[in-house]
């Protein structure tokens, strides 16, 4: 009961309410739809987006991978 009139009272004092952002649920309904047509084409397009992230930060680990095994040569070759 204390509590309920705890955040009551401090809802009255600070107006908590409108401080309250509606996260990640506001960014997919407002701002999604002005990016595609559906919601699905978001959901697609968002996972897409960091399926295209790590299949270049594989990419890239291999890069370096390859480039540190044969980069710089034998080792031990001193002519």
């Amino acid at each position: 009961m204390a509590a309920i009139f705890s955040v009551t009272l401090l809802d009255a004092v600070f107006h908590l309410s409108s401080m309250i952002n509606a996260g990640v649920s506001n960014i997919y309904n407002v701002l999604g739809t002005k990016i595609a047509p559906n919601m699905v084409t978001v959901v697609i397009f968002d996972f897409r987006a960091y399926d295209t992230l790590g299949e270049s930060i594989i990419l890239l680990t291999a890069g370096l991978v390859v480039l540190l095994i044969f980069g710089r040569g034998l080792l031990g070759d001193k002519q």
